[in-house]
């Protein structure tokens, strides 16, 4: 990631390369460049049958590696469980429930001086939420926090294969015949039978009339404009595809702004001082209402973090047909077209001399209201019509657990650690180490 900034320093942020076999890239870390890409002609610019099938171990026919009718499909099935009501009817509940659970383990380790990885609770807070609020389904992972949750040990493998596929021109021939192969095919067996018997369970309760309303309810029953609906098969690659969205990006933006903020005593005043005005001691809990309109800086913060930490930091497209960028740079059909949101967070052209400086600050007007942001300037939840749909989702479940974490307890880093910690290689962002942080008690 660092070679890319350096790259974009040298040659600025348009410019190409080619690579053995795959052909030639075109990178583009300008916000009028992705408008034109994302937006304007978003028809021209696809994942393509090339990243399709890299993906495909994983992802299978699932959102993030599909396009056109069954992208369509598979977004408005997905589209139907955020709306205002869900949030108020069960949304948010679940998020307060999961987030109390947390504060608990938070307590023991506060009372008997332990620390913790707070990288994994964040993990296992997220898989746990998206299951209850996705699929009706415990996943487990936060009543038993000392175990190890060998779905996600399985699931981060696979991904890390996958994001090694995109710079081997080779990668199905060194597969064959090596380590990388068999753990592939090991992990997606492991992933095939959680999720096919999530998929059993529940084609008996809608059998037997006994199925609850969610999104996995929702799939099976949904019908795309052929009159057809999901196999097994296209139920499994939807399952997968959610869990990405639920519980890696947000996990990881919340691991990157509590070490942001436990790096940054300036900010942790500032969030203090919002919470402590908007929660006492008798109402910890943040009400609907007041997460949604209040918590500015704490939203601002949270921006902050996908800014210089982007859950996606590196993204591609394939041109589907020749193209001529506002630049006039050309682009021909196959060519591949990438953007690294990363690298454009810590651009001083787009954000200023500051641009690798952590302050909240920068999203928030003189009034302290949130500054509207272009998509394809501040690109952490995409832009165009594949935007994120769940960035008001993402941002209600880190403004409730952080400002639930915060107004009990003060966290410190574990003396020795690497600042800022190094991040793994994946399709996201995760943190190459585990995030150990001292929990104390504030009252």
């Amino acid at each position: 990631m660092y070679y890319l900034l350096d790259l974009l320093d040298k040659y600025g942020p348009c410019f190409t390369f080619t690579l053995p076999v795959k052909g030639r890239f075109i990178m583009i870390n300008d916000p009028q460049l992705l408008d034109h890409m994302l937006k304007t002609n978003f028809e021209s610019f696809e994942k393509g049958d090339i990243l399709h099938e890299l993906m495909y171990d994983l992802f299978g026919d699932g959102i993030f590696g599909v396009d056109r009718d069954l992208w369509k499909f598979q977004r408005r099935t997905i589209s139907r469980l955020f709306q205002e009501r869900n949030y108020k009817d069960f949304i948010y509940a679940s998020i307060v429930r999961k987030s109390e659970t947390v504060l608990n383990i938070l307590r023991r380790c506060a009372d008997n001086g332990n620390p913790i990885d707070l990288q994994d609770l964040f993990y296992r807070f997220t898989l746990d939420t998206l299951g209850d609020i996705f699929f009706s389904t415990d996943f487990c992972c936060l009543t038993s926090p000392e175990k190890p949750v060998q779905f996600a040990i399985d699931f981060d493998h696979a991904q890390r294969i996958i994001d090694w596929r995109l710079e081997q021109s080779l990668w199905k021939f060194i597969e064959l015949y090596s380590e990388r192969g068999r753990q592939i095919r090991k992990s997606s067996q492991v992933l095939d039978s959680y999720v096919y018997n999530m998929i059993n369970s529940r084609r008996a309760d809608i059998k037997a009339e006994k199925e609850p309303n969610d999104l996995l309810t929702w799939f099976i029953n949904a019908v795309d404009k052929d009159g057809e609906t999901l196999d097994d098969k296209g139920l499994r690659d939807v399952i997968l595809n959610l869990i990405i969205a639920g519980r890696d990006t947000t996990a990881q933006a919340l691991s990157w702004m509590m070490y942001s903020i436990m790096t940054h005593p300036s900010v942790e005043d500032s969030l203090l001082n919002e919470i402590n005005s908007i929660l006492s001691q008798n109402t910890p809990i943040p009400l609907y209402d007041d997460v949604k309109q209040l918590f500015k800086y704490t939203k601002a913060t949270f921006y902050e973090t996908l800014r210089l930490y982007p859950s996606v930091p590196k993204n591609l497209k394939v041109c589907t047909k020749d193209n001529l960028l506002p630049n006039g740079v050309p682009v021909y059909a196959n060519e591949f077209v990438v953007w690294v949101p990363w690298a454009m967070g810590r651009d001083k052209k787009i954000w200023g001399e500051d641009a690798q400086v952590f302050e909240p600050q920068r999203f928030l007007d003189d009034e302290d209201l949130l500054r509207p942001q272009n998509q394809s300037r501040f690109i952490a939840f995409h832009a165009g019509p594949r935007t994120c749909l769940g960035q008001q989702f993402a941002t209600i479940e880190v403004i409730i657990l952080v400002t639930m974490m915060l107004k009990e307890f003060k966290f410190e880093l574990v003396p020795g650690q690497k600042s800022p910690p190094e991040f793994q290689t994946s399709l996201t962002l995760p943190m190459k180490e585990p995030l150990m942080a001292k929990v104390s008690r504030r009252f």
